[in-house]
């Protein structure tokens, strides 16, 4: 079983051990030690990543797991395997270790902060490369959260941060732990480490932490949604807060020079904004709507004269698809018409045909002659063919005529 020295200090990032087992699987080797400094993914935190060295041989650490016995396997990159037995220097990415004990104790902050204000009862973490996230069941079986209660989260976890009360991790039994009034029950009955922040945060845990609270920064409360019926509460704490927040303030910052606004009056401007382009999108389509109208008359009297009134084939432009039922409908309005309408969408050719009450064709069988895709009544039917040539088709077969003709 490899000795897992993050357990008596988080901080360590130097260490000398030696190889105790090495394999190759699927592609990947991995490296067992006797001590190890790197925390195996678990808990919802990843993993760490770093480098080992021995001679002038250096190899990748690119994820770290421990199996069923206890045992620490490293992921290496580059090159022959070391012996057993062999003695290498190990060096954790600090930056990404630091990174991850921000989000890991801001979380125990967090969900302490749920648990106090909500009566929330926090399920996981999960430690994303960009986010973080909780799964939290709430008492009154709610899937989500307030924006005035995500901000008195973000508050009382401030609070926390700012009381920079002690962070201790240890591993307790018997009486010592009965007595530890956790916030839920440990998920383990043997070996339960527990991490205490303070007098108000004591729950199972081993990950690795940071040894003040202080230490977590800032804790952004990002946004809540519903999850499996639970509630997924997003949040960035430490460094990832802190570049957050830059970003914020550039953008809005952006914001407010193009709209010569102060930050606070952004949104209403940006609001008024959207408004007015949506209704002015909904001018310019009443419009074009107006426009493909207008072309209805010239459309009938360029059409063809057949038995009972007349064919009206023709493509429409891509701007126009939108309106194909509008001025499909308007044709067959007429007595007598039969209305085979195409215009371009993309890679596709939209096809619509109707047919005046008074006719008797099936326009969904001229749609499927036409090559295209699609359904609907005997009257009126709508599709989509590959390429060209719908129009073409569906023409022909309205005449009777053989296809390619």
């Amino acid at each position: 079983m490899t000795q897992r020295l993050y357990f008596d200090d988080a901080r360590l990032a130097r260490f000398m051990a030696r190889v105790t087992g090495a394999r190759e699987e699927n592609g990947t080797a991995w490296l067992s030690l006797d001590r190890s400094a790197f925390y195996p993914e678990g808990g919802g935190q990843p993993g760490d990543t770093g480098t080992l060295r021995a001679g002038g041989a250096a190899w990748d650490v690119a994820d770290v797991q421990a199996d069923a016995a206890g045992e620490v396997w490293h992921l290496v990159r580059g090159g022959p395997l070391p012996a057993p037995g062999t003695e290498v220097a190990g060096v954790v990415d600090w930056e990404r270790r630091l990174d991850h004990m921000q989000q890991h104790t801001g979380e125990h902050i967090l969900a302490n902060c749920v648990w106090r204000l909500l009566g929330g009862f926090t399920h996981g973490l999960h430690i994303g490369h960009e986010v973080s996230s909780i799964d939290v069941t709430l008492p009154d079986g709610r899937t989500s959260l307030s924006r005035g209660e995500l901000d008195a989260l973000e508050e009382m976890a401030a609070a926390r941060v700012a009381g920079d009360a002690e962070v201790d991790c240890r591993f307790l039994e018997g009486e010592e732990l009965a007595a530890a009034a956790l916030r839920k029950e440990p998920t383990v009955t043997q070996n339960v480490r527990v991490c205490r922040i303070g007098d108000f945060e004591a729950v199972a845990c081993g990950g690795t932490h940071l040894a003040r609270a202080s230490q977590v920064g800032q804790v952004v409360v990002l946004h809540a949604q519903p999850a499996r019926g639970k509630t997924r509460l997003f949040f960035l704490c430490g460094k990832r807060a802190e570049a957050h927040g830059r970003m914020c303030r550039r953008a809005l910052a952006e914001a407010g020079a193009l709209l010569s606004a102060r930050a606070d009056e952004v949104p209403g401007r940006v609001r008024a904004l959207l408004e007015a382009s949506a209704q002015a999108a909904r001018e310019v389509s009443a419009l074009r709507r107006e426009r493909a109208l207008e072309r209805v008359p010239a459309l009938y009297m360029a059409g063809m004269p057949m038995p009972g009134g007349r064919l009206v084939a023709a493509r429409l432009s891509e701007a126009e698809a939108p309106y194909l039922q509008d001025v499909a409908g308007a044709l067959a309005a007429v007595p007598g018409v039969l209305a085979l309408l195409c215009a371009p969408q993309g890679e596709k050719e939209l096809c619509l045909f109707a047919r005046s009450p008074d006719r008797g064709e099936d326009v969904r069988a001229l749609l499927h002659a036409a090559g295209a895709v699609g359904g609907g009544r005997p009257d009126f039917a709508r599709g989509a063919a590959e390429g060209p040539g719908a129009l073409e088709r569906a023409a022909q077969a309205a005449r009777g005529e053989a296809p390619g003709r």
